[in-house]
């Protein structure tokens, strides 16, 4: 008798394990869920595999996925899953790059007309990504201006097409002009797909461009 009340508890036993079993892996029993995974593969048509594969369909807001993203995946009762979107690593920081020559990063006192050093990062806007730029610097006569840094941005931090903004520079007349002073104050920059950032018309007026300011600038990198 005894073996039998106890080969019944063991049934009753191993039949509550299945029912927890079947739950925990069946979404209509368990409800939504939520958790952590990472990007193995970009589909085209707004899906993304996980490493351990699952494919997911993402929100409209996660925007310009890459392999390796961290993201947060829910699934529904019906067992259909979302991607919610690429969790932060945290602030994206500034990067200060060397100059051209006869540039000199400015500072808060005596360069780049108290500007602070030139500077980027590379941010997440509303769901896509951007870059933008702080500073200033001081500028030599007959510096180069095809390209002010040393080098070319990267390639992930460089607009699909030419960005071109006005910016603030030394104020100067106008050459040949009587009475013309301060009339000149600004001029334009490129920022080049190839990832130069470019002057133009540096030496317009009667002096040429000897500080200028990139401080405000943003622009989209899609």
């Amino acid at each position: 008798m005894k073996s039998s009340h106890g080969t019944v508890r063991q049934l009753a036993a191993a039949l509550q394990q299945q029912a927890v079993d079947a739950g925990s892996s069946t979404p209509s029993v368990r409800g939504a869920d939520w958790r952590l995974a990472t990007v193995d593969t970009v589909n085209v048509g707004g899906t993304v595999v996980t490493d351990d594969g699952i494919t997911v369909r993402r929100l409209e807001t996660y925007t310009l996925p890459l392999v390796g993203d961290v993201i947060a995946i829910t699934q529904s009762s019906s067992g259909n899953w979302l991607a919610l979107g690429r969790l932060s690593s945290g602030d994206p920081g500034w990067t200060t790059p060397t100059l051209g020559t006869g540039y000199i990063q400015g500072n808060t006192s005596t360069q780049g007309n108290n500007n602070g050093p030139i500077r980027y990062r590379k941010i997440n806007w509303q769901g896509g990504w951007w870059m933008e730029w702080d500073g200033g610097a001081t500028r030599a006569n007959g510096a180069q201006t095809a390209n002010i840094l040393s080098a070319a941005l990267a390639a992930d931090l460089r607009p699909a097409a030419r960005a071109s903004f006005v910016i603030a520079r030394n104020a100067t007349s106008i050459s040949g002009v009587s009475l013309s002073t301060s009339v000149v104050h600004s001029l334009k920059v490129d920022f080049d797909s190839d990832g130069t950032v470019q002057l133009i018309s540096a030496a317009a007026g009667a002096t040429e461009t000897n500080w200028l300011s990139l401080k405000g600038i943003r622009y989209p990198l899609d």
